[in-house]
């Protein structure tokens, strides 16, 4: 007949009991309304991106470089350019074109020290009276002067520099500078460009002029063939 266990009383000889351990494998249940499970980044998503590298100094260096050779470099202080228009009208008078305000600043000056081997005492300083632009350029040892006169049409500049030649005695033609091109007994030179007219004016520098010395009649070329590159560079 079966024999009863008592209620206090331990297993049974012989009978298999059930032993606490992990639960199987997989994700606990959350309970209702619990936040999702934060998962794990992935290695991808731990990748960062290295903070870029400032330019070396050399680089920068080549930069400033670069930058400084730009013919259209702001103009020095002095009369403010004015926007295209009729600027050599009668009746209105709008300031230098961008293009005369090029031999007082920027590439020119560093391009004539470089040339001449020599700097002037003070910046170039430019003035701007009845449709000229003069820059001086005041060296220790004398003056140099450039000016452009800007005139109504290319006819007007035409006959401006043709009445120059006439009245300026003995001159020598210059070939392959702007429109035309002559040089003066003094050693100076004059171009014609467009509407406008170029003189570069040696006349109170000494005879031989910079480091190594050079005729004055090459100092204007010089300077006038400068001049021309920036204004190709640049033309509208």
């Amino acid at each position: 007949m079966p024999v009863a266990v008592p209620a206090h009383a331990g297993p049974v000889a012989g009978t298999a009991v059930p032993r606490a351990g992990p639960s199987p494998a997989g994700p606990s249940p959350r309970r209702p309304g619990a936040p999702p499970l934060a998962r794990r980044p992935a290695p991808e998503d731990r990748m960062t991106t290295r903070p870029s590298r400032p330019l070396s100094r050399t680089a920068a260096a080549l930069l400033l470089a670069l930058a400084a050779a730009a013919c259209a470099a702001p103009p020095a202080p002095g009369p403010a350019a004015a926007p295209p228009g009729a600027r050599t009208s009668a009746a209105v008078d709008l300031g230098p074109s961008p293009a005369s305000l090029m031999v007082c600043a920027g590439s020119v000056p560093m391009q004539l020290a470089g040339a001449f081997g020599t700097e002037p005492a003070t910046a170039p300083a430019g003035t701007w009276a009845q449709h000229l632009y003069t820059c001086t350029y005041a060296y220790t040892e004398g003056t140099l002067l450039i000016t452009v006169k800007e005139l109504a049409d290319r006819a007007t500049a035409a006959a401006h520099f043709a009445g120059l030649r006439g009245s300026a005695g003995p001159v020598t033609t210059v070939e392959g500078l702007g429109d035309a091109a002559y040089t003066q007994a003094d050693g100076s030179t004059v171009v014609l460009r467009d509407g406008s007219v170029l003189t570069v004016d040696v006349h109170r520098l000494p005879e031989r002029f910079g480091k190594p010395p050079r005729t004055r009649s090459n100092v204007s070329v010089t300077a006038a063939t400068t001049v021309m590159i920036c204004w190709k560079e640049h033309a509208p």
